[in-house]
């Protein structure tokens, strides 16, 4: 049992390698900056767009005035 052990514990001692990956080009690299800015802006507009939408409709009354807390009145 204790080469089992021993076995166990010389693996784990034994620094693993470190994964290489991609390496990107300047290139590559100055494409996924613009990609990103662009998409950063297009989320902008569309987070602007939906408060002034949300404005316009709030202030037009759609959510306010008198007729909507009145009660409901029934036919007799």
């Amino acid at each position: 049992m204790s080469t089992v052990t021993d076995a166990m514990s010389e693996q784990q001692r034994q620094p693993k390698p470190q994964p290489q990956g991609i390496k990107l080009t300047e290139q590559q690299l100055r494409a996924r900056r613009a990609r990103s800015i662009a998409i950063a802006l297009a989320l902008g507009a569309f987070v602007i767009v939906i408060f002034a939408v949300t404005m316009v409709k709030l202030g037009s009354g759609a959510l306010s005035g008198a007729d909507t807390m009145r009660p409901v009145q029934t036919t007799k």
